[in-house]
């Protein structure tokens, strides 16, 4: 039945599950970026950069932390221990921005049209654009030498925001964040 389908029907259909599957994807894309020249097996203990630490005048807001559980579990998962006097600093920036995704789709109707001495031609597809704004989230995570000040390694997380990230915080967090230290080499 589908070698009677025409190739280019095919692609089309293909084309289309293929962005639907993409489109419906809810898991963070994950990046990282090693120094080459860092050995992490040398260092034992971590803490949380000094920027992280709240002033009198601010407050401690749940995504804060909630992110900095999830680091401080999975840097323990790794073997690392928690210091005050730390051999690395552990820091993090998250970033939201409102994004506007053009697609262009090939649509089910295709065209023929009937010019006098030419006869029907056409069989081409028409393709339709799809604006799709979104929300995208960000989270970077940083690990710093505490004595050089060199960054060391950094775990990204790129990512769909929507209310149901918001319906379940802490969970889609921990998610992202023990992707990122997948790729945590030690």
């Amino acid at each position: 039945m589908v070698k009677n389908i025409p190739i280019t029907i095919q692609s089309v259909v293909f084309l289309l599950l293929t962005s639907l599957m993409i489109g419906c994807q809810s898991v963070p894309i994950i990046h990282s970026m090693l120094d080459q020249s860092a050995q992490l097996n040398n260092y034992q203990t971590f803490g949380f950069h000094p920027q992280l630490t709240l002033k009198a005048d601010q407050y401690d807001s749940l995504s804060h932390r909630y992110i900095k559980s999830a680091i401080k579990t999975e840097m323990l998962n790794k073997g690392y221990k928690y210091a005050e006097e730390p051999d690395l600093l552990v820091n993090f920036n998250v970033y939201v921005k409102d994004k506007i995704k053009i697609d262009t789709v090939p649509s089910a109707a295709f065209y023929y049209h009937y010019r006098r001495d030419y006869g029907v031609w056409g069989d081409y597809p028409i393709f339709d654009e799809r604006i799709t704004q979104y929300t995208e989230g960000t989270l970077n995570v940083d690990l710093i030498d505490n004595k050089n000040n060199l960054l060391l390694w950094e775990g990204v997380a790129i990512g769909k925001v929507s209310d149901k990230t918001y319906e379940n915080l802490e969970d889609r967090i921990n998610q992202a964040v023990s992707l990122i230290f997948e790729r945590l080499p030690k």
